[in-house]
C-alpha cells in the first residue's frame, strides 16, 4: 500500500528526532529512567517508520541488511568484551572505570558504554527481525 506523500514527509520529519532522543537514552541512561534498551527500541521504531512509509525496498536501500546484521554482530561482541574487560579487574562485568560528580556524563563508569551497546544490539536486532518478517511477507 502506498502512502500518502503526508505520511512520508511527516516520517522523514519524526525520524531523525526519535534517532536524536535514542542517542540522548544511550548516552544519559545511566542517570535517568531509560538506558540502552529503550534507546535500542526508539532507534528501532526510527527505522520501521520509515520501512512502513516509503517501502521496505526503498529503505533497504539505505538500510541494507548485511549492514543491520554486522552492527548487531559488532555491538554483542562489544558486550561480551565488556564482561570480560570486568574479569581482568574484579569480577564479570566489574565497574572498573571511576570517575565522575555525581550525576555527571562521566559517572557512570562502564554504565554509558553498556546502555550503547545494549542499545545498539537491541536496535540492530529488531530491524533485523522486521526485514525478516518481510521477506517473509514479500514471498507470499
Amino acid at each position: 500500500m502506498k502512502m500518502t506523500p503526508i505520511v512520508r514527509t511527516t516520517t522523514k520529519l519524526v525520524s531523525p528526532f526519535l534517532v536524536t532522543y535514542s542517542v540522548y537514552l544511550m548516552t544519559y541512561g545511566h542517570l535517568s529512567p531509560g538506558g540502552g534498551f529503550q534507546a535500542g527500541v526508539i532507534l528501532a521504531v526510527s527505522i520501521v517508520l520509515l520501512i512502513t512509509s516509503h517501502g521496505y525496498k526503498r529503505v533497504r536501500k539505505t538500510f541494507k541488511f548485511w549492514e543491520v546484521q554486522l552492527i548487531e554482530g559488532i555491538s554483542g561482541a562489544f558486550l561480551v568484551f565488556l564482561g570480560i574487560l570486568g574479569v581482568f579487574f574484579g569480577n564479570f562485568f566489574y565497574n572498573f572505570l571511576r570517575g565522575g560528580d555525581v550525576g555527571a556524563l562521566l559517572s557512570g563508569g562502564i554504565v554509558p558504554l553498556f546502555n550503547i551497546g545494549v542499545a545498539l544490539k537491541v536496535g540492530a536486532a529488531f530491524t533485523f527481525m522486521f526485514y525478516i518478517l518481510l521477506r517473509w511477507v514479500e514471498r507470499d
